[in-house]
């Protein structure tokens, strides 16, 4: 008695004594080693720059904006989204074929796998111990199973995959447009920043020399000491107020090439194609009503398109939720070979057929039902909250539009008031009128309202750019993906042209809206 107990006991101290050996081989948790970070970290950053090198020193807006479209890490990302997406779909689709499994084995005991027979009637052994079966053997099993109800739902799961294959791509267009969007904004800052910065300079250049002007001066008696205070703290009033333009304008080109993917020392230069920032040029022109503007967004966002692939997607699974809940038709095929020399045949196959249905779905079902229902609702909720923000959008991102048209109008008007002071200044000065310091002042005011009206240009580019993004506007041609930097760059550069972005004459129209 004592020997079989301990036999039994075997068993349960060796599998104890396997999970605590197992428990001992636990890896630990090991940090990422420094040195690895910093190799992965300069290939990577080899990688991003080797990609993308530029092909032309000089850029005008299509070749920026099709560049952001070719390299930015953010729309590669949503590339690469889309694409795993479209790979789910395949996935989603074969899993509605029958499951096939194969089994090789080779099996053996350390004795022979003799055994007997007893008559249920007279207790007694009816068959001496015989063996009917090798020692050691070879199995081998080929199993096909299919679920006619599971083949189903997965086809159908498949059509939900391709809705969110195609909702992968609708998010991949605003990452599109909102790269595209951050990029044009970007391209006219740089602009403005390219063309004001140097004339910044000169003028930081000439207040420090006229500072040191009136210090001399100061310092020989010729000018009273209260005029040369009242010269000196305009002039520092001038070089603070520059200077502010001057640290706002420095970072606008590291933004552009951060959007391009082009390395922050690379030297580039943009082409305004005739624009002059310093100049009455004409707005990028807004005309249309404003029911046209609402219908062109929830028509064109890729936002409404993605909650209407949800509705679509929560439509079906209410179906699905009823489907997953009827018993189900299951075929099962096996084919079977086995050396053990004993049997009659050694290669057989066997099948079964039948019903199955999962219980607990058939109690879970109406809990699934009424959650299902609750998601579709949820998404009718979900968009028609979207369209609302999206009519208010249109109308905010109009009106801020024509706000800073009006704001443009008004500097531009500055700017002739500005002028005209500056050369009767000028004038006085040649008469001996006026001092070098006066002049110098209303110099820096013409050229500080000159400055504003280019802030202001770009302002409204910025806020067109908006405008265009809040219509869901692709300025290329969605069917055609995997272009190069020039097909790219020709087709946004016809869909600016079409929509009017680029100004074209020197004339200052007022935006047309209603």
């Amino acid at each position: 008695m004592t020997f079989n107990m301990k036999n039994r006991r075997k068993p349960y101290v060796l599998a104890l004594s396997g999970l605590i050996s197992i428990s001992g081989c636990t890896p630990a948790a090991q940090p990422v080693d420094s040195a690895v970070v910093t190799e992965i970290i300069q290939n990577d950053r080899a990688q991003f720059y080797e990609t993308a090198p530029l092909t032309q020193q000089t850029l005008k807006i299509e070749d920026v904006l099709a560049r952001s479209l070719k390299h930015n890490l953010d729309t590669k990302v949503s590339e690469l989204d889309a694409l795993i997406a479209a790979d789910d779909v395949s996935l989603q689709m074969l899993n509605t074929l029958p499951s096939i499994n194969a089994k090789i084995q080779r099996q053996g005991r350390n004795n022979e796998g003799g055994s007997s027979s007893f008559s249920v009637l007279t207790g007694t052994e009816s068959l001496r111990p015989s063996i009917s079966q090798e020692q050691y053997r070879n199995v081998v099993q080929l199993t096909t199973e299919w679920n006619l109800l599971d083949a189903g739902i997965n086809l159908w799961r498949g059509k939900t995959a391709s809705d969110q294959m195609l909702i992968a791509q609708e998010r991949r267009r605003k990452v599109y447009q909102s790269v595209v969007q951050d990029t044009y904004i970007a391209f006219w800052r740089a602009a403005i920043a390219q063309s004001t910065l140097p004339r910044i300079s000169n003028l930081l250049s000439e207040i420090d020399a006229q500072l040191a002007s009136n210090e001399k001066q100061a310092n020989l008696g010729i000018v009273p000491l209260g005029d040369i205070q009242a010269r000196k703290s305009q002039l520092l009033d001038k070089k603070a107020q520059l200077s502010r333009f001057q640290n706002s304008l420095s970072l606008a080109e590291l933004e552009l090439k951060t959007l391009i993917a082009l390395p922050l020392e690379q030297e580039i230069e943009l082409d305004l194609q005739g624009i002059d920032p310093f100049k009455d040029t004409q707005l990028p022109a807004i005309q249309g009503n404003i029911e046209d503007y609402e219908l062109k967004a929830l028509t064109s966002r890729p936002e409404v398109r993605e909650e209407i692939l949800n509705k679509r997607i929560s439509t079906r699974d209410i179906k699905l939720s009823i489907a997953e809940s009827l018993p189900g038709v299951e075929l099962l095929f096996t084919y079977n070979r086995d050396s053990n020399k004993f049997l009659v045949f050694n290669n057989w196959v066997d099948g079964i057929a039948g019903l199955t249905a999962s219980i607990n779905r058939i109690i879970t079902a109406p809990a699934r039902y009424k959650r299902a229902q609750n998601v579709d609702l949820l998404a009718d909720k979900r968009r028609q909250a979207l369209i609302a923000a999206i009519i208010t959008q249109v109308h905010v991102s109009l009106a801020r539009y024509d706000t800073l048209s009006n704001d443009y109008a008004a500097q531009a008007e500055m700017v002739n008031h500005s002028n005209d002071i500056l050369k009767r200044a000028q004038d006085y000065n040649d008469a001996g009128l006026m001092s070098e310091a006066e002049l110098l002042n209303m110099k820096i005011d013409s050229n500080v309202a000159t400055i504003n009206r280019a802030f202001a240009y770009a302002d409204v580019q910025d806020a067109y750019g908006r405008f265009i993004n809040t219509l869901g506007i692709d300025l290329w041609d969605e069917n055609s993906p995997d272009l190069s930097m020039e097909e790219y760059a020709r087709q946004i550069r016809t869909h600016l042209n079409n929509a009017g972005i680029i100004p074209i004459s020197n004339d200052i129209p007022k935006a047309v809206s209603s």
